[in-house]
């Protein structure tokens, strides 16, 4: 009957890893792109959208310009950024580094972290709903280039005059934003400024379960307001959408390993605000912070400063993110929640995981032998409980005669079954919870490794040896997976046996083919990880053996 489970288990996940790759996933496709109501020339596109001004407030016009789109581009080491005259908004946040191209080879497709094109509904976009005078037509900005490294978009709106000053910070990955609303007539003028960012799901990257494994990169809108980050994924905002109002530390657009965010500079008094986020459409969102009413006094002006990060989520930059050297805490964008572990104990965890992971990259120049190199720190650190563990289980395995004995004789009692079983443990000094206790200290250990190295943008395209190019993605040729089911089915098979030979030896076979089959889809650093550290428990297993020859694990 064990051998026919045995069998049945392998095929069926030999039936699965065909199916998959027969027949694939085939995500929905995306939604049609409507047509826009009107097109005018431009300088840098064939065609670009000018929408309806926003219907103006008693006493004010808006300005009757209609400017044609221009594109500007202000370009970093480490971004290509390309705004938009219309709404002075952002089109286009483009990763030059190669390691970030979408097709692998080619510099020129480096990753774009801005997921909507169009002006209209580009991140960065300023309105100014329920004020004194309406918010400027996209075709009414005036752009000016006062250094190479700033561009102005300039707009009037009735006597308000509104200015957008991006500026290239020299911090990796960032830019500064000021918007300035001027009241050139001598009555006060209240007002709201709202600045949004929208978020797109790539329907070729959404998943379809686990079996997408780590080719998923699920896109989510984040709000942070007051000590809580709202996290969202843009496929449930139509059912779940985010309304928060209070001291809003920053917005973001984020994927899984890359993030657009604006972060406000904290204001004397501090200003309150509402984050909301909802959706525009099948696998879109918009993340709006609007600021609470303020006055703008006759003849004077009203600034507000936002850092802008848009690049890959390294903790080191996300904490670097500190506009008016207030700790915005940023890098809580990054998602390393597992729902068996608590925060508080799973974020140090990780963070020592990834800081050693870095040291012994320091020196490794590898990612993949940093991995393995913290395996072996990780198997130093854990090797006293571990010890005591496989000591444990062999003097269990000594004790197994006497236990089978015990259950024939007392059969029919199992209360007197468990008190004479315990007695036995006693007189002999063995401890039944010795072999799993040490296991169960070890478990966050291996969440926190999971989640570290699931997160790790690090790892990114990050190559080790021959055929893995990118730690962060499944095992192309499932290599590294069936050698690890290998050695894990081979550590077993050494492990000493219980009071049930039969099922032991059921396990021996089950564990490995279900960890096998589940390392499949999981990234290859996880795979190399569970590899190295099978491979040093053999060793482990074989001094333990060693030692009992010696008498160590006598009872």
């Amino acid at each position: 009957m064990e051998k026919r489970v045995i069998i049945a288990i392998g095929l069926c996940i030999a039936v699965l890893v065909v199916w998959t790759k027969l027949f694939p996933v085939r995500p929905p496709a995306a939604p049609p792109v409507p047509a826009p109501a009107a097109q005018v020339t431009t300088d840098a596109t064939a065609a670009g959208h000018a929408p309806a001004a926003t219907a103006p407030a008693p006493g004010a016009a808006p300005s009757n310009a209609n400017h044609p789109e221009q594109q500007i581009e202000l370009v970093t080491p480490e971004v290509r950024f390309v705004f938009s005259s219309l709404g002075g908004t952002l089109i286009h946040a483009q990763l030059r580094s190669a390691q970030y191209a979408d097709h692998p080879g080619d510099p020129s497709t480096g990753h774009d972290l801005v997921r909507m094109s169009d002006a209209k509904v580009a991140p960065l976009r300023t309105d100014f709903p329920k004020s004194g005078f309406p918010t400027p037509a996209d075709g009414a900005w005036e752009v000016k280039r006062p250094t190479p490294d700033t561009v102005i978009f300039a707009a009037d709106s009735g006597s308000v005059h509104i200015e957008k000053r991006y500026i290239v910070d020299t911090t990796r990955y960032r830019l500064h934003l000021d918007v300035t609303v001027a009241n050139r007539s001598d009555q006060p003028v209240d007002q709201h400024l709202a600045i949004s960012i929208p978020g797109r799901q790539d329907p070729d990257k959404r998943g379809g379960g686990f079996l997408s494994g780590s080719s998923a990169s699920l896109s989510s809108m984040l709000c942070a307001v007051d000590d809580k980050v709202e996290r969202r994924l843009i496929d449930k905002l139509g059912k779940e959408p985010i309304d928060k109002d209070g001291a809003v530390r920053w917005i973001a657009a984020d994927e899984k390993f890359f993030l657009l965010a604006a972060v406000p500079y904290p204001a004397s008094p501090p200003l309150e605000g509402i984050c909301a986020a909802k959706t525009t459409g099948d696998g879109t969102g918009e993340l709006t912070l609007s600021f609470a009413e303020r006055t703008v006094p006759a003849r004077g002006t009203v600034d507000y400063a936002f850092a802008i990060f848009a690049g890959p989520k390294f903790i080191s930059d996300l904490d670097a993110v500190r506009p008016g050297n207030a700790d915005v805490k940023l890098d809580e964008a990054v998602d390393i929640s597992v729902a068996i572990l608590p925060h508080a104990i799973l974020l140090p965890l990780s963070r020592a995981i990834l800081g050693l992971l870095k040291f012994f990259h320091g020196f490794a120049h590898n990612w993949g032998l940093a991995i393995v190199l913290l395996t072996l720190f990780i198997k130093a650190v854990t090797f006293y409980p571990t010890q005591k563990s496989l000591l444990s289980a062999k003097r269990m395995q000594k004790l197994a005669p006497k236990m089978n004995a015990i259950r024939k004789k007392f059969e029919n009692d199992r209360q007197r079954q468990s008190v004479e079983t315990m007695n036995l443990y006693k007189a002999h000094g063995v401890s039944p919870f010795g072999g799993c206790l040490p296991s169960l200290i070890q478990m966050p250990i291996w969440i926190a490794l999971y989640s570290t190295l699931n997160y790790a943008v690090e790892l990114y395209r990050a190559p080790f040896l021959l055929h893995i190019h990118d730690l962060t993605a499944k095992d192309p040729f499932y290599i590294t997976p069936v050698v690890m089911g290998s050695v894990m089915f081979l550590q077993m098979r050494m492990s000493p046996a219980g009071a049930d030979q039969q099922q032991q030896q059921m396990m021996a076979v089950m564990m490995p083919l279900m960890f096998t089959g589940m390392s499949l889809f999981l990234p290859s650093g996880l795979a190399l990880y569970m590899l190295t550290s099978y491979l040093i428990g053999i060793l482990q297993q074989l001094y333990v053996n060693y030692l009992d020859r010696k008498g160590a694990a006598a009872i």
